[in-house]
């Protein structure tokens, strides 16, 4: 009988402290997202201030990931449709030892899906460290004054909903 509850209390815990809370640890709606210059994938140095006046969208992710190729796939539709109004940053997690060979094979990944926005290499984990990312994809929209108006862990099918309302709000989405 102890045995049953100790294993209940565990998965109990699991379940309540596992979550992916609903914003990631370091964000709160409203504060000014914190700067950062990283590379994009032909090495060339990619600064978050230089889109204020805009309102963009970074897309944290893994190539293998399938909810983030998804989400990506989703956000090339935006931006396409939105390309004016709406930044796209699709910031690249997987390690900070990246190989030429695999560079080249993100590149193709990404021109297979027809990803026309910036895809940055977050090499050392600064951004995910400094943004406090829990989970992967991971989602943040600053508005024009680079203020966070939506972050979320995660990509499920209520996220294009979410997304789309938020852009909404920001003016840019119809």
């Amino acid at each position: 009988m102890r045995r049953q509850w100790i294993s209940a209390l565990l998965v109990a815990s699991f379940l309540l402290l596992g979550a992916a809370p609903g914003w990631p640890l370091c964000l709160k709606e409203g504060q000014v997202a914190p700067n950062f210059t990283i590379e994009d994938i032909d090495g060339n140095p990619v600064k978050l201030s230089s889109f204020r006046g805009k309102v963009v969208l970074m897309a944290f992710w893994a190539s293998w990931c399938p909810r983030c190729m998804e989400e990506l796939a989703f956000l090339q539709g935006l931006s396409t449709a939105l390309e004016d109004e709406l930044v796209v940053l699709a910031i690249n997690q997987e390690t900070q030892n990246l190989s030429p060979k695999h560079v080249a094979k993100l590149k193709k990944e990404i021109q297979d899906l027809g990803i026309e926005f910036p895809v940055l290499l977050d090499k050392n984990l600064d951004v995910w460290k400094l943004y406090c990312i829990n989970a992967l994809p991971t989602s943040v929209i600053l508005d024009r004054e680079g203020k966070v108006r939506f972050a979320e862990p995660n990509y499920y099918w209520a996220s294009q909903k979410k997304i789309r309302k938020v852009l909404q709000e920001l003016g840019v989405a119809r």
